[in-house]
C-alpha cells in the first residue's frame, strides 16, 4: 500500500508487483511470463511481457512496458490494460513486435537528425550571396590616403 498527496489529500493506492501482474498474465495465456531487464542507461528495469515459444526456440516478445519514446514506465496494473489493447491473439489491429518498435524509433531519430541539420545548414547559409563584412574607419581613412597619392584601391 502506498500513500500519496494530491492537493493536500492523500489517496492510498494499492500497486502490484511483479508477481501479481505474472499470476495476471498467466490467466490470460499460459504461456505468457513478465520478464525484466536491468537498463544501464535509464538506472531502473524494463518490463516485457514474453510468450514461451517452446525448448528449441528463444521466448517471444509479446509487449513492451514503455513510451513511444523509450522511456520505460514503472511496473503497474496498466501494463495488464496496455497489454489487453495490444495482444495480437484479442485484436485485430496489426501488431508490431518491440523490434519494428525500435526500428521506428531510430528512422524518427534519422529524421530528426536530418531536419535539425537542415536547419543548421539554412541558418549558416548566405540568402543573397557572400556578406559584405563591415569596414573599419581606420581602414578606409587608409584607403582615401592611398588614393589621394594617386593609388587604384
Amino acid at each position: 500500500m502506498q500513500y500519496r498527496s494530491v492537493n493536500g489529500l492523500v489517496l492510498a493506492e494499492h500497486g502490484m508487483d511483479a508477481a501479481d501482474i505474472e499470476r495476471e498474465l498467466r490467466k490470460r495465456d499460459p504461456l505468457l511470463s513478465l520478464q525484466g531487464w536491468p537498463s544501464l542507461k535509464h538506472g531502473c528495469i524494463l518490463w516485457r511481457v514474453v510468450r514461451d515459444a517452446g525448448p528449441d526456440r528463444p521466448p517471444e516478445r509479446v509487449y513492451r512496458w514503455q513510451s513511444e519514446s523509450g522511456e520505460p514506465y514503472p511496473l503497474s496494473s496498466g501494463l495488464l490494460d496496455g497489454f489487453d489493447r495490444h495482444d495480437r491473439n484479442n485484436s485485430r489491429r496489426d501488431y508490431k513486435s518491440d523490434d519494428e518498435y525500435e526500428r521506428e524509433r531510430q528512422a524518427e531519430l534519422m529524421r530528426q537528425q536530418e531536419r535539425d541539420d537542415e536547419a543548421i545548414a539554412d541558418d549558416w547559409s548566405f540568402k543573397h550571396g557572400r556578406p559584405l563584412l563591415p569596414r573599419s574607419q581606420s581602414l578606409r581613412i587608409a584607403r582615401d590616403k592611398r588614393r589621394a597619392q594617386g593609388e587604384k584601391c
